[in-house]
């Protein structure tokens, strides 16, 4: 067959690619954003993939684009305002932990002290017990030394006089015998009494007969040691010893008696002393305790609203279904989506948009780029 010549291009045909060709990048921005709005779970870049979707005319996507940018600076200001909370976070949470620490460690400090205050007060107490009791049993000491003292002294003062006055009765007795021997012949009287002339002793026989003569002695009366005189000089002064012995006695008795009573006396002044400082002692170690116990309770209260305060943060600065750093990197992916949709969108009508003021989409682009960055 003959070759005819091919017919000429159609207008319309050539329309028909070129709008299809306008909606190739349309088509790849509306799954960007859909892409990205599934990982990032925003329902903003669906909304924003929905609404492209359904755009029937071929112009400009200027509202689209706007809309772009201005997703983008609120998903910058967002992280403009997320990133001031967590410096916030950072530094309360930080002043926080730091304060429980401080807290904790005053509170053991402060049980420590508490517990050796205490410890010191019952020791005292025990110091402040043995005082008392040592002096109560020097005050019985010297209450039975007293009264046995007391009885010795009497005993060896009517012992005292039970011996001066058998001395003086001794001593009448002998005087009175002196006086009838002398007087009868029996004894040779003094110089300076009256001479008298002595006579010779009577000698009796082995059977001497009664009442048939006057009255003889039987013996000198100062003969020793059977004469009467002599015995009895003999018991007078036995009993000048035992008034002596008991002088002695007496006087010893008193001297340990008094030694005693000074020791004593001096050992329970200084035990009262000590039970008295060491009262005041304890008094002062109570209310260190007490003002502890106070400041214990002060700091223990302190611990507790600050364990709350803890406790009050971690919602807003801890808890969640996503942590800060996935927050962040989901942001940093819608922007970079959103900027490749809006460059997508732009590039698909360069041609006409460069005829109606390249400049113009240079600029937006130079301005959303400068935004990227600085995000």
């Amino acid at each position: 067959a003959p070759e005819n010549p091919a017919l000429p291009a159609s207008p319309v045909a050539f329309v028909q690619v070129s709008a299809s060709a306008r909606r190739l990048p349309v088509q790849r921005a509306i799954e960007l954003l859909r892409s990205e709005a599934k990982v990032a779970h925003s329902q903003a870049l669906e909304q924003l993939a929905q609404e492209l979707a359904m755009r029937k005319d071929e112009g400009p996507f200027d509202q689209v684009i706007n809309a772009i940018q201005k997703m983008i600076f609120r998903l910058k200001d967002e992280q403009t305002k997320e990133d001031d909370h967590k410096n916030w976070c950072d530094l309360e949470l930080s002043k926080t932990d730091a304060s429980l620490a401080d807290k904790q460690a005053k509170l053991e400090e402060l049980g420590v002290k508490i517990e050796g205050h205490d410890a010191t007060a019952i020791e005292l107490q025990e110091d402040i017990q043995e005082a008392d009791k040592m002096v109560a049993a020097i005050d019985a000491h010297m209450k039975e030394a007293t009264e046995i003292r007391r009885i010795g002294h009497m005993e060896n003062a009517a012992a005292i006089k039970d011996a001066q006055d058998a001395q003086v009765a001794i001593a009448n007795a002998i005087s009175v015998l002196k006086d009838f021997y002398k007087s009868s012949g029996g004894m040779v009287k003094e110089s300076y009494e009256l001479v008298q002339r002595g006579k010779e002793p009577v000698s009796l026989p082995d059977t001497p007969s009664t009442w048939d003569s006057g009255y003889t002695r039987v013996s000198d009366p100062a003969a020793q040691p059977d004469g009467i005189v002599s015995v009895l000089e003999k018991v007078s002064a036995d009993f000048a010893q035992m008034e002596s012995d008991t002088n002695a006695q007496e006087a010893s008795d008193q001297e340990a008696y008094d030694e005693d009573m000074k020791a004593n006396k001096i050992e329970k002044a200084r035990r009262i002393q000590e039970a008295e400082m060491k009262t005041q002692e304890r008094k002062r170690v109570l209310q260190k305790k007490a003002d502890m116990e106070k400041e214990h309770k002060r700091v223990s209260g302190e611990h507790e609203a600050t364990v709350q305060y803890l406790s009050d943060l971690q919602p807003p600065c801890v808890e969640g279904s996503s942590s800060y750093e996935e927050r962040r990197s989901a942001r940093a992916g819608e922007i970079e989506a959103l900027v490749q949709a809006q460059e997508l969108l732009q590039n698909a009508f360069e041609e006409k948009a460069a005829k109606a003021g390249g400049k113009l989409v240079q600029v937006q682009q130079r301005r959303l780029r400068g935004v990227i960055a600085a995000f």
